[in-house]
Parts: structure tokens; sequence; C-alpha cells
């Protein structure tokens, strides 16, 4: 159905109500910086010094990027969306910076002057539009050139539009997904209703959090050092066996799989959190932890996890890279019950997470480790726990939005990557692999023993993890146990 202008009006309205309210939010002291006509050079923050070595030591360039897919059903009205794109590029400056060196070989960030954008439009047929979409995910960055930030449009039809959008991870993370695609459904209704912009100015950009953090750390580093390497002094990173034959050389091409999980198991693990002060998040990375060890025989390993620390009212809605990597380790020693594993879980990453600020780059370096080495022993696996975009409410049957929630995606920034993702289309267990590492079969195999294991600890979480020689307590599993490391209880490489 196509929309009258007081369809739009009325849209464009809840948008801009929704997005003030959300701005109605004490500030709590980051300054501004002076800002030059030309936009200024300013220095890199933490996070951002580890994505740009991270994105010069990935066997691809496009490796360390955020992506997101949107369906659009109705009319679309190309010069609107261009509108609403221009103003999301010029109210969030991370979307309009460089990167590179000085006169003095110091890595810094250059924003540019704000300008219109266009917003390509590629003609495909129903059956070719993942492939296409995937040729947008693919293509390389450059930090030096830019752009950082990709929006193209797949028409299937007059009637049917694909949104992909492609941001470097460098100035993007996951919360910056769900502010751009908001922001720019917000501005998007607001310019076809002929309407302003419904933004509300930000207080600070990525420029100037940068400053403040690298300011911030350098007067914590050494507690935040104290704290972590006595932490992850002798782990070991873990990983499910491999299956893939011989590897002379890291491969960044991947693949991912996806398996439902039941809502009512869903529930009930939350139930089991809440009654051990735990989060979900714990609970999955507690059986995430159980699983890995049953297949290794390892008692003391660690797995990587993203923390994102949007934890200042002045970067809730800033886009940006506001995110670090924590290296989560665990202790199955002794004859522990599942429960049991999660407390010790909870207790650890709290404090954990009580000391994210410090770069995973510099842990690794002081350790004596390289950590852009691909495949890092410590970084070869990551979990998380996380949620899909949301899309903002839509009162109108002008156009109907919906997310693509398994976008084509055919690299891996590591060899293994486990999540449990909750979206409008339910909760699934989704594995990312590198395809040189792990076939398939391996990969559904793994899916569903973690899928088995989570129904086991929702049905009843009291249960031993190993039987009285030591061995898991996993009649059943798909996956062949391994020990053909060495690494034994104790978790020795």
């Amino acid at each position: 159905m196509t929309s009258t202008p007081p369809d739009l009006a009325a849209r464009a309205g809840l948008e801009a109500a929704l997005l003030a309210r959300r701005a109605k939010r004490k500030a709590t002291g980051i300054p501004r910086l002076p800002r030059p006509e030309s936009g200024g050079t300013f220095p890199l923050s933490p996070s951002q010094r580890l994505m740009w070595r991270l994105h010069h030591a990935s066997p691809s360039g496009s490796t360390w990027v955020t992506l997101g897919g949107v369906r659009l059903h109705g009319p679309l009205d190309l010069a609107a969306l261009e509108q609403a794109f221009t103003a999301v590029t010029e109210r969030h400056e991370a979307l309009r910076t460089l990167f590179g060196t000085d006169e003095h070989g110091d890595l810094v960030q250059a924003v540019q002057p704000a300008a219109p954008v266009s917003v390509p439009v590629t003609e495909v047929t129903p059956d070719g539009a993942e492939a296409a979409m995937a040729t947008v995910f693919d293509e390389p960055f450059d930090l030096r050139e830019g752009p950082l930030v990709r929006l193209r449009v797949l028409r299937l039809g007059p009637q049917e539009h694909h949104l992909v959008l492609v941001v470097h991870h460098i100035i993007s993370d996951g919360r910056t997904m769900e502010i751009i695609i908001a922001e720019l459904t917000a501005c998007y209704f607001a310019f076809a209703a002929g309407l302003p912009s419904p933004l509300p100015p930000l207080r600070v950009q990525v420029a100037d959090v940068a400053v403040w953090q690298n300011q911030r750390l350098s007067a914590s580093r050494q507690r935040l050092l104290d704290y972590w390497l006595p932490a992850l002094e002798g782990a070991t990173g873990v990983l499910p066996p491999t299956d893939a034959g011989p590897r002379p050389t890291p491969d960044s091409r991947g693949c991912t799989y996806q398996l439902p999980l039941a809502a009512e198991t869903v529930q009930a693990l939350r139930h089991l959190g809440s009654t051990h002060h735990a989060t979900l998040f714990m609970v999955t990375l507690a059986a995430c932890h159980t699983l890995l060890s049953w297949y290794t025989g390892v008692r003391d390993g660690a797995v990587a996890s993203p923390y994102t620390y949007r934890d200042r009212p002045e970067i809730d809605h800033l886009a940006g890279a506001f995110m670090n990597y924590l290296v989560l380790r665990t202790d199955l020693s002794g004859d522990p019950t599942f429960t049991e594993v999660l407390g010790r879980i909870r207790d650890r990453t709290a404090a954990d997470f009580e000391h994210h600020e410090l770069p995973v780059g510099e842990i690794m370096t002081e350790l004596g480790h390289d950590p852009t080495a691909d495949p890092h022993p410590l970084l070869r696996s990551l979990f998380t726990e996380e949620s899909n975009p949301a899309l903002p409410p839509q009162d109108i049957d002008a156009l109907r939005i919906e997310m693509i929630n398994d976008p084509p995606w055919r690299r891996a920034e590591r060899d293994f990557t486990l999540r449990v993702t909750h979206g409008t289309a339910g909760t699934h267990v989704i594995v990312t692999y590198r395809t040189d590492a792990f076939t398939p079969a391996r990969v559904r195999d793994i899916a569903a023993d973690y899928r088995d294991l989570l129904e086991r600890i929702a049905a009843g979480a009291d249960f031993k993890l190993f039987d009285a020689q030591g061995r898991a307590n996993a009649p059943g599993l798909r996956v062949p146990p391994s020990r053909a490391t060495g690494q034994e209880e104790r978790g020795d490489s």
C-alpha cells in the first residue's frame, strides 16, 4: 500500500519522539575537543589501535567488519534514502573518518568534512540477491582512503529492495549497526514526509572519547595489568577438534551455520541463571566451556569474548568502536556439577568485566605473545550471547521493514566462533568457522552437541561433568573427544 503524507508524518513524529526521549540522559563530563573546519586529526582509541593491527595482519582486508541487511517491502524513495544517509554520516564523525600516520609516524584518525552521500543501486533477480549481497560484504576496505561505511540498494523489483550495510570494525561495533539502522529509518520517514531531521545533537564524537579513554587508561594501566597478567598466566585457548586436514597457512574464508533453540529451553536457562545470580551469558558460556572440555580434556581453558563498554550516557547512541576482547578463563578441576561450574564462571567473569578497559593486545604483548598472530592461541575460539539489531516500531503500511538475520558472510575472523543469538525469528546457536579448519559436517555436529547440552542443562543442571575416571559425562557426543594435543586436566600446552 502506498502511504499518504499524513501516514509518513505520523511515522516521522513517532521516530522523533523516541529519539528525543533517548537523548534526555544526563551527561557525565567527557569533554568535547575543538574542531577545525577541516574536521581535525586525533589519536586512536585503544580498540581502534587493535583493529588497525588486526586489519593489516588479516589474510583478507574485508574480514574485520560489522554487517547487516534489511528487506524493504513497498515503494522506495531513493532521494529520501540518500538524504537520510547523508544526515546520519554528517551526524556521526566516525562514519567519515580515515586512518593513517602523521609526520612523526604515530597512528591518527582524520575526520573528513561532511558531504552529500550517494547510495548505489544494483538491479538483481530474487535468485541472485544473496550472491550480490555477499559481493558487497567481500569488498575490501582501505583504512587510509575510505570510505569505511558502505550502503547499497539491491533492487529485486519495484516493491522489493534489500539494503546492504557494511562498516569496518575500526569505526563500529554491534551497537553501531543498531544506531545506524534506527537513525536511517527515522530520517528516511521524516524526509519522505517533507519534515526536517528528527535527530537530536550529539554531545561528543568518537575522537573526543578516544582522547578521554587514553587519558583514563594511562592512570589505570598498571592496576589492570596487575589483574590480567596473573589471571591469564599459563592459560590455554581451547578449540573443538578440527577435521579439515593439513593447514599450512591460515585462510580467512569462512562459513556460518545456525541451529534453532527452543523457546522453552531459553526460558529455563534464564530461570537457572536468575536462581544462581547469573546472566544468560554466564549460563551459556559455562555450557561452552563444558563442551570444549569434553572434546579436548582441557579443564583450565580460555575463550575470547567481545565486551562492549557503552557505560557512559554520551556514547550510548554514538556510532563507533566501543569494545574490547576479553579472554575468559574457567576452572573445571575436581568433580564439579554444572551448577558449581556456573558459580565459578559467574564470579570470575564478573571480576573480568570490572577490568575490561585494558586492550587485549597489550595483555597478549605483556604475556609474550603477538596479538596479531593468526591463529593466535588464546583468540582462536570466541563465544558470545547477543541479540540481533532491533528495528524501530512501525505504524504505517507504506514500507514494511524486516532484518535479514542470516546475511551471506563468507569470511571468518578466527577459527571458531560460537554465538547464542536472539532475534525476531527466535534464538539460534550460530557457528562461524574457517573452512580450512572445519568441515560443514563437523560444525553441524558441534552445534547439535551444544544444543543438546543446553537442553540437558535446562532439564536439570546438577549433573556431574565427569565420571569416576575423569572422562566426559556426555553419552551421545557426535564429535569424538580428541586428546591428540596432550592437553590434559591442567590445560598445559
